[in-house]
Formats: structure tokens, C-alpha cells, sequence
């Protein structure tokens, strides 16, 4: 593959591998997403549940609070992408406004930021890794 053509790929947001839900009831809400739906809970949080779709595919409960990406109440797709920073220049070089900055690390098994489309929706990009592995910090 060629050089240009495998950059621009690893930018490019692929199928949604993250769905996350803001909730003002944290608690209400993974009792009903875990008991009446029947979600495996995979992992939590002071402020976050995590449920496994398989496949590598999350689903997040998240508690609202004052931070742009968590300020109200709603659905926000993630994309799966193969380079983060790369994904992230290119999102913003082609106008979407960038509302944090990348996040996470191979601790968290990942990096990921957040951004909004031209209504205001928000929408995340994530790089899944090794543990032994720093895309971010390698570039």
C-alpha cells in the first residue's frame, strides 16, 4: 500500500466501535441497561460503567458533569480510527471543532478525544493498544 493512501486510511473514522450514553442517574441507568436489557457489565467506575457489546465493542454509561463532552444529557457515537493524532489533524484540518484533546493511554487500553460536528453534536475518535504500546507518545 502506498505511503499517502495508509496514512490517510489510518485517519479515516471506521465503523463505531464505542457508543456512549450521558445520564443525569448514573445508577438508574446502568440498573436498567444491566438488569432489564441484560448487558454484561465489564467494568466501572466512580463516574462510568462499561457494558461489552463483543466484537471489541463498548457501550458507556456516563455521569454528566460540567466538562464539554459530558454537559448534558445524550447519545455519542465512536469511531474506531488506526492513528489518533493523524485522525485527529485531519478532522480538524477538514473543520471539525476539536473539544479536547487526546485522552487516555496504554493503561486505559487506548487514546481517544472529542469533538463536535456542525449542529453540535458530539462524537468521539479512538485508537485501541497494547499495553506495551504509545502511538501518542511515539509520534
Amino acid at each position: 500500500m502506498d505511503r499517502d493512501l495508509e496514512r490517510d486510511t489510518a485517519a479515516k473514522p471506521g465503523w463505531p466501535n464505542w457508543l456512549g450514553l450521558v445520564a443525569e442517574d448514573l445508577e438508574a441507568q446502568r440498573r436498567f441497561y444491566g438488569e432489564v436489557l441484560g448487558l454484561a457489565e465489564m467494568d466501572a467506575g466512580d463516574h462510568w460503567v462499561q457494558f461489552d457489546l463483543g466484537e471489541g465493542r463498548l457501550f458507556e454509561l456516563l455521569r454528566r458533569d460540567d466538562s464539554p463532552q459530558y454537559d448534558r444529557v445524550r447519545f455519542q457515537p465512536g469511531f474506531a480510527v488506526g492513528d489518533i493524532g493523524l485522525a485527529r489533524e485531519r478532522l480538524i484540518a477538514l473543520g471539525a471543532t476539536a473539544i479536547t484533546e487526546i485522552e487516555g493511554g496504554p493503561e486505559h487500553g487506548g487514546y481517544w478525544c472529542y469533538f463536535r460536528d456542525p449542529e453540535g453534536n458530539v462524537f468521539e475518535i479512538s485508537q485501541l493498544v497494547s499495553s506495551g504500546s504509545d502511538p501518542v507518545g511515539d509520534a
